[in-house]
């Protein structure tokens, strides 16, 4: 199995790494993707994972994290993504739940990191949150480019789905699809196609049924591929194949890393 989505550098996981990865090997989950969300905690972030093979990590600068003077530098991407274990940029996209303070830097932001993903052929990792419209407004711009994409933590509606379905966007799973409250959720994701699934942990946040109450960590992201592949009427491994699969289609910089 592998969680495609997770903050290792974050206080309640970075403590405790080593643990955590054993934890991990203990619950079959091999392959970790860690995201970074400000560029000045890169290098710190990349020398916590250095002794661990089996960990890639994501280059970009969370929507929360944009004020008026954000920028991102290509010249930076393309130095950062001289370490093959940089495999995706992001997560990136449009937050309107925190703040709409710096709205205008948000939209400028993420269309740097789409820039960016097209010039360096790496694939993006969008966070969308009460911004579901907005963001499908800015990514039809781009519909010739095929970008390679995937939807982190996907809770968007049915016509955010059919327009991934239709653009081959990707969607990532995490726990909230095991919480009671997300029927509306579940009956979205029905129409899903499996051959664009993810899963992810999004640790330290988001811990799936039957962990509710205690900091994500990787390994639980076992919870949710074993719960979705009893919802798709799967047996797990294939489930885990299904998507580890996925994850190196869209990720393909990793499959050469491994």
């Amino acid at each position: 199995m592998i969680d495609s989505h997770c903050h290792l550098n974050f206080p309640d996981i970075r403590v405790d790494i080593k643990n955590i990865i054993k934890r991990c090997e203990a619950n079959g989950v091999n392959k970790l993707l860690t995201i970074n969300t400000n560029p000045d905690e890169f290098d710190d972030h990349l020398n916590l994972i250095k002794d661990f093979d089996n960990i890639y990590i994501a280059y970009g600068i969370h929507p929360d994290k944009v004020i008026e003077n954000t920028y991102l530098s290509f010249a930076d991407i393309e130095n950062r993504i001289k370490d093959s274990r940089v495999i995706g940029i992001g997560e990136t996209g449009l937050d309107f739940y925190h703040s709409i303070e710096f709205k205008k830097k948000q939209y400028e932001i993420f269309e740097s990191h789409i820039r960016a993903s097209k010039e360096f052929d790496l694939p993006i990792i969008i966070h969308q949150r009460d911004s579901e419209k907005e963001i499908i407004e800015v990514l039809k711009k781009y519909k010739n480019d095929k970008l390679k994409l995937v939807f982190h933590c996907f809770t968007g509606s049915n016509e955010l789905l059919q327009f991934c379905i239709e653009n081959k966007y990707y969607i990532s799973l995490s726990g909230i699809i095991t919480f009671k409250n997300a029927n509306i959720l579940r009956e979205t994701i029905k129409n899903a196609s499996l051959d664009l699934l993810l899963v992810e942990t999004d640790s330290p946040f988001l811990a799936p049924t039957p962990m509710r109450g205690k900091n994500n960590e990787p390994s639980f992201v076992k919870f949710t591929a074993d719960y979705l592949a009893n919802f798709y009427s799967m047996k797990n491994e294939t489930f885990y194949q299904l998507t580890d699969n996925n994850f190196y289609k869209l990720f393909s910089r990793a499959k050469e890393y491994s």
